[in-house]
């Protein structure tokens, strides 16, 4: 697992409790100050209010259109039109096709800590770098 010197700061909107509970605890571990969305709309309240270093959605928190919707008002804060959003789904990427082009990395569940923890530092890193995608979607 990857270490950083200063800490980052993450949105998890998953509603899985034990997923939840999962990706908070393997973010925090990677150096992340996790916040844990209990609904889609206090994920985005929290973005709006908040400079984030990272979103991570479970794609079925909300209908497919609204989620779709939800991605791109995250995408248009100002605060955060550098954060990366990783999407997370227990259907993969052809089923979820409009969702997964709109995000940074499209992970299928289930997902190992390992690859999970990769996607995450690889799409900031291409963030910060100016790369407008990640090869792992």
């Amino acid at each position: 697992m990857q270490t950083n010197l200063f800490k980052k700061s993450a949105v998890l909107i998953e509603k899985n409790a034990l997923h939840r509970k999962l990706y908070e605890d393997v973010l925090t571990a990677n150096g992340f100050d996790v916040y844990v969305a209990k609904s889609a709309m206090d994920g985005l309240i929290k973005v709006k209010e908040t400079k984030l270093d990272l979103t991570v959605i479970n794609t079925e928190i909300a209908s497919e259109s609204f989620t779709e919707k939800l991605i791109t008002k995250m995408k248009s804060e100002q605060a955060s039109n550098l954060m990366p959003i990783v999407g997370l789904s227990a259907y993969g990427s052809e089923c979820k096709k409009n969702i997964s082009e709109m995000l940074d990395v499209f992970l299928t569940k289930p997902v190992s800590v390992d690859k999970f923890v990769e996607s995450v530092f690889k799409c900031i890193e291409d963030k910060i770098n100016g790369c407008p995608d990640s090869d792992n979607k």
